[in-house]
């Protein structure tokens, strides 16, 4: 749904990405009325994803397996349906739109930290794969953003959002069947599956914010910017690692500061500007690397703070996204009123 406002090229090597919108996607885009507005598809698949990762944290509270782990898979697969059919439809009844565009890729931010969210859940790790992979899947997503701001090109790795979906699929199916006692009882080697599959997962999310590092830095662009998410990333991974922060409190902390630079990212792009670095994300790092400190140095952080220090942190980056996202709304909403009004 590209505009020429927000021209950029995509390189998706996605492997299952064809087969999908051949089979799944474009035989049923026609079917849609044209008077259904792109973006109401767009919304309502985050809407019906936001729906799965509710139900699912419900559920798993409950019970060890049954029925809501095999109606949470058909739930992401709406989703998953409705985001590669939005653009689609938009193409085919003339909606295109610098606002669908931006949604599009600002609801991607959510959706994919609510599908690895999902994925910890479904497969019930330790604390340290969870918080990793929970915050490095957001990190590649943002990264990625910036490597398209900075660069003019997006792209996709082999590995992407159908396979992910696909896998978190597979995982729920597992889990409404046997368990998750049960689904740890399987081993890879030394591994207990679970954990083995989020660490295939981190280090693939890992490989693909590195290959973005080196692309933007063989097209010559600045990798100052790429300093503070880096730097951040290391250091929820050592609060993790040290207990300095709980399982949810790390997720919820490095979850909120990749969304933010994702959407900051977003922006730029839209505005024609090149990335800056951020020096809110580098003060979250300097305060997340503080409280780790203080569990190796001291002991264990009292739950006050911990929860004081993890709650400042989301709401302030949370906010931050929010009144990001605003910005890039009305800025695309103005592009698309100066190309209605010339047309």
């Amino acid at each position: 749904m590209s505009t020429p406002a927000l021209a950029y090229s995509v390189r998706d090597r996605s492997i299952l990405l064809p087969y999908y919108k051949r089979f799944l996607v474009e035989p049923l885009i026609p079917s849609i009325p044209a008077r259904i507005s792109p973006n109401a598809i767009t919304h309502g698949g985050h809407l019906v994803n936001l729906a799965a990762l509710v139900l699912l944290l419900l559920a798993s509270t409950r019970m060890d397996s049954g029925w809501p782990f095999f109606l949470v898979p058909v739930l992401v697969h709406v989703w998953l349906w409705c985001d590669h059919a939005d653009g689609g439809h938009a193409r085919r009844t003339g909606q295109c739109s610098a606002l669908g565009e931006f949604l599009d890729h600002g609801l991607d931010l959510l959706n994919a930290t609510y599908v690895i969210c999902m994925t910890v859940v479904a497969l019930g790790t330790p604390p340290f794969w969870s918080v990793t992979a929970a915050v490095v899947v957001p990190a590649a997503a943002a990264i990625t953003y910036w490597e398209q701001a900075e660069t003019g090109v997006f792209q996709l790795g082999l590995l992407n959002q159908i396979e992910s979906v696909c896998s978190l699929s597979v995982a729920l199916i597992a889990r409404g069947l046997i368990g998750v006692v049960a689904m740890a009882g399987v081993h890879v080697g030394p591994w207990p599956l679970p954990d083995f599959i989020l660490a295939v997962v981190s280090i693939v999310a890992l490989f693909g914010i590195l290959r973005c590092a080196m692309r933007v830095k063989q097209k010559e662009g600045r990798l100052l910017p790429f300093v503070a998410p880096l730097l951040f990333g290391a250091a929820v991974t050592l609060a993790a690692a040290t207990g300095a922060l709980g399982t949810l409190s790390a997720i919820l902390v490095g979850a909120s500061v990749y969304v933010f630079i994702g959407v900051c990212q977003l922006n730029f792009r839209i505005r024609g500007e090149r990335p800056q670095l951020s020096t809110g994300v580098l003060v979250a790092a300097v305060v997340v690397f503080g409280v780790a400190g203080y569990r190796l140095r001291v002991g264990p952080l009292p739950a006050m703070l911990e929860w004081g220090a993890a709650g400042v942190l989301t709401t302030v980056f949370g906010g931050l996204a929010l009144v990001r996202g605003i910005e890039g709304h009305r800025a695309v909403d103005a592009l698309d009123r100066a190309k209605a009004t010339a047309a």
